[in-house]
C-alpha cells in the first residue's frame, strides 16, 4: 500500500512540475533581455556612448540620457541667425525609420512621401500624442530639418514595446510649425 501511495504522489508531484514549467518570461527577465539587447546592438554598431553632447559629432558617438534615451545628432538643422527654436505646443512634423535592434532588424518607414504621404505629427510636450523620447530627442534637434538617430527603452518608447520591453531605434527628421 505504501508504494502505491508512494508512486501516486511521485506522479502527481512530476504532473505538477510539468504543468508549472511555462517558458513564458516575467517581465523583469524581459527588461534584462532588453539591456542586452541594447548592450549588443551598442558593440555591434560601434557605438561610443558618452553623457556630455559633444560640439562636434564623431562618426558612431551617442550621448545617454539620465531617461535612458541614447540620441546622435546627424544634422543640427537650420541654424541661421533667424531661425526658430521648438518650443512647447508647437506642431512638429517627423520623417522617420523605425527599426529593431536585433542583428536581423525590422524596418518601418516614413522618411519620404512615397514611404508615406505625410509625415507623423504631434504638438511638442503634448506627451498623450508621441512617446516621451520623441519629445525628449526633439528637445535636442531644436530646429527645423535638423536630424537624430535614437535608441529608445521601451519605457520611453510607444505603448506597443512597453509590454513587450523591446528597444527601437529610429532615425529622424523634424519640422515644426509656429
Amino acid at each position: 500500500m505504501k508504494q502505491y501511495t508512494f508512486l501516486i504522489l511521485l506522479i502527481i508531484t512530476v504532473i505538477a512540475t510539468m504543468v508549472s514549467c511555462d517558458d513564458t518570461k516575467t517581465y523583469a527577465e524581459l527588461l534584462k533581455d532588453e539591456k542586452v539587447t541594447i548592450a549588443d546592438y551598442i558593440k555591434r554598431n560601434n557605438i561610443q556612448v558618452v553623457s556630455e553632447e559633444p560640439k562636434i559629432w564623431p562618426e558612431n558617438v551617442y550621448v545617454k540620457t539620465a531617461s535612458g534615451l541614447y540620441y546622435r545628432i546627424l544634422n543640427a538643422g537650420d541654424n541661421s541667425p533667424n531661425a526658430d527654436s521648438v518650443e512647447t505646443n508647437d506642431k512638429v512634423a517627423v520623417r522617420y525609420i523605425q527599426y529593431t535592434l536585433t542583428e536581423k532588424a525590422d524596418t518601418i518607414s516614413s522618411w519620404n512621401t512615397i514611404d508615406s504621404p505625410y509625415p507623423t505629427s504631434f504638438n511638442f510636450m503634448d506627451y498623450s500624442q508621441a512617446c516621451k523620447a520623441w519629445h525628449e530627442v526633439v528637445s535636442y534637434m531644436k530646429r527645423n530639418e535638423s536630424e537624430a538617430q535614437i535608441i529608445v527603452t521601451s519605457k520611453l518608447g510607444f505603448q506597443t514595446y512597453m509590454s513587450t520591453a523591446t528597444p527601437i531605434g529610429y532615425k529622424l527628421k523634424i519640422q515644426f510649425q509656429k
